[in-house]
C-alpha cells in the first residue's frame, strides 16, 4: 500500500487475521492503491482491495484484548509523500514483474541483492542505474512474473541496513520500464 500513498493506520481484524482496514493518508492514494491492487496476486493468495464504510481506522482502547493488532504510522519517518505535490506521485506504478530499487547501500552488492530477493521468486535480470549521485544507488529488478515482484515488495520495502553513515532504509516501487531492455 505505501507504493501507492503514506499509511496512516492498519488494523487488523481480530476474527478474520488476513483481512485487514488501512487507512491512507489521503482519498488519491487509497484510490490509487485499489486500483492497482484489487485482485492481484501475493504468492499463493488474491488480493482483494475495496473501500471500507469506515473513514477512519479508530485506535483501540487500552483495555482492549485486540489492541496489539492496530498501527498507528502516522508519524513515521518512512513516508514517502510528506511533502505536497511531491514529484514521487509522478512514481507510481502499476505492479509488474520489474522493480525499482533505491537508496542502495553503496557497499552492497549485486550478489548480496540477487540473495536477499531470491526467496521470493526467480529473477530474470538485474542492473545498477547510473547516477550522477554515487551516494544513492539505484537497481532494476526483474523477476519471472508479477506475483515474485509484489511478494518482494512487501517483504523488502524499507528493510533497513546498518552501514557507516548510520541506518539506510531500502525503498522499492514498481518500475516505469516494465521490463529491463537486455
Amino acid at each position: 500500500m505505501c507504493v501507492y500513498g503514506d499509511v496512516r493506520r492498519v488494523k487488523i481484524l481480530y476474527k478474520k487475521p488476513d483481512t485487514a482496514l488501512i487507512q491512507m493518508n489521503d482519498p488519491i492514494s487509497a484510490q490509487q492503491a485499489l486500483l492497482s491492487l484489487n485482485g492481484v496476486v501475493c504468492g499463493d493468495k488474491k488480493i482483494y482491495v475495496s473501500y471500507s464504510i469506515y473513514m477512519e481506522v479508530q485506535m483501540p482502547k487500552p483495555t482492549d484484548e485486540a489492541q496489539d493488532l492496530t498501527k498507528d504510522f502516522s508519524d513515521s519517518p518512512l513516508h514517502r509523500f510528506r511533502k505536497a505535490n511531491s514529484k514521487l506521485r509522478e512514481n507510481v506504478y502499476a505492479p509488474s514483474p520489474c522493480l525499482h530499487l533505491s537508496n542502495i547501500p553503496c557497499e552492497i552488492s549485486e550478489e548480496e541483492i540477487r540473495s536477499m530477493f531470491d526467496t521470493v521468486g526467480t529473477i530474470v535480470n538485474f542492473r545498477f542505474l547510473t547516477s550522477d549521485r554515487p551516494e544513492k544507488k539505484m537497481a532494476l529488478l526483474e523477476f519471472t512474473n508479477t506475483s515474485a515482484a509484489i511478494c518482494g515488495l512487501v517483504q523488502f520495502h524499507n528493510k533497513e541496513f546498518k552501514t557507516d553513515i548510520g541506518k539506510q532504509y531500502l525503498r522499492i516501487s514498481f518500475s516505469k520500464a516494465g521490463c529491463i531492455q537486455k
